[in-house]
């Protein structure tokens, strides 16, 4: 079972009357009232570390020369370590940190963490989650919200384009190898390959999340994501185009993404938040079909020159294209 499939939490009564008034809204968008009301941790850095992961065994590879079938070995072990479900949903909870990380947005959540209870109506942080939580496109009608969006759509699209540039030196490489001895060298049968990386996977522990240098302005957090190690920084990929979410369905991701920025920002993230908000179904169903392919394409080689094609086009090329849809990644 998926690591992210297997967050417990205790539930706690409702502590107010401000998240009483909230039941309605949760009940219509499938987050329970009780959420609010479970501990706060650092769940969304947790969920996030699954896709750091990734980009730090991109950069681990990238360091390796091909000079031997070791960095074949090794690409196919760490690369096919990676859960689709974990994968999908530690994007869009690392996406979450980078608006959350974006000033203009951190400015209109101050302005709504200012507003007063009137009417009725919840003021302050309270205010903010019933809106959440009656409308998830709320943040993206705040200003700063398209400056939030446009620094999530330019990570996603250099993260592609530092994934795919690996994928195609592989591609190349591939033929290159050829003309080499190692490279041609009869190798492992492909089934003992394939339970090897299997293995791999499940030995593996699951990666340690960031102790961030957050910083505070206001009554809003933000992760400073520029202070960490590299594979946590917004400007980990190449440079590339801006982006732009050409399909329909990718609002809907990106508002998950804010309303995560927002909770993140202002206290109110817990593991089942996470867990409801962090999904990207078309990247989860894109990356488990290339999961497959990668181990079909494995299955038929017999050297290292082959190996090396099949991790370029399905480990590096397919994740790129399955993580990069939002941004419009591949569309023409």
């Amino acid at each position: 079972m998926s690591r992210s499939r297997q967050i417990k939490c205790a539930r706690k009564s409702p502590r107010s009357a401000a998240i009483l008034a909230l039941f309605a809204g949760f009940a219509a968008t499938g987050v329970s009232a009780d959420t609010l009301a479970q501990p706060k941790d650092n769940a969304l850095e947790r969920q996030a570390a699954d896709y750091i992961r990734f980009r730090e065994d991109v950069a681990a590879i990238e360091a390796m020369p091909f000079k031997n079938a070791d960095i074949t070995r090794e690409a196919h072990r760490r690369f096919a370590a990676h859960n689709s479900e974990d994968l999908s949903a530690g994007w869009v909870a690392y996406a979450a940190l980078v608006a959350a990380d974006t000033p203009e947005l951190a400015a209109a959540l101050n302005k709504e963490m200012k507003k007063k209870a009137r009417r009725g109506k919840p003021g302050g942080r309270d205010g903010l989650l019933s809106n959440l939580a009656q409308d998830p496109s709320y943040i993206r009608k705040l200003d700063g919200a398209n400056k939030a969006v446009e620094a999530v759509l330019a990570m996603t699209m250099q993260d592609g384009a530092r994934i795919s540039a690996l994928g195609e030196a592989f591609k190349e490489q591939a033929y290159a190898m050829q003309k080499t001895s190692w490279g041609k060298k009869r190798i492992e049968p492909s089934q003992k390959r394939i339970t090897e990386a299997a293995n791999y996977s499940r030995k593996r522990s699951a990666p340690a999340a960031p102790d961030f240098h957050r910083t505070t302005s206001g009554r809003v957090t933000a992760p400073a994501l520029a202070s960490e190690n590299g594979n946590w920084r917004a400007d980990w990929g190449e440079d590339a185009g801006k982006g732009r979410m050409s399909e329909a369905n990718a609002q809907v991701i990106m508002d998950r993404v804010l309303n995560l920025a927002a909770r993140y920002s202002t206290g109110g993230i817990n593991d089942k938040i996470v867990e409801v908000y962090a999904k990207n179904n078309k990247s989860e169903r894109c990356l488990s079909m290339a999961k497959l392919t990668l181990d079909q394409c494995i299955a038929a080689t017999r050297t290292p020159y082959e190996e090396a094609f099949c991790l370029g086009e399905h480990a590096l090329g397919d994740v790129a294209t399955c993580t990069g849809w939002v941004a419009g990644a591949g569309a023409s």
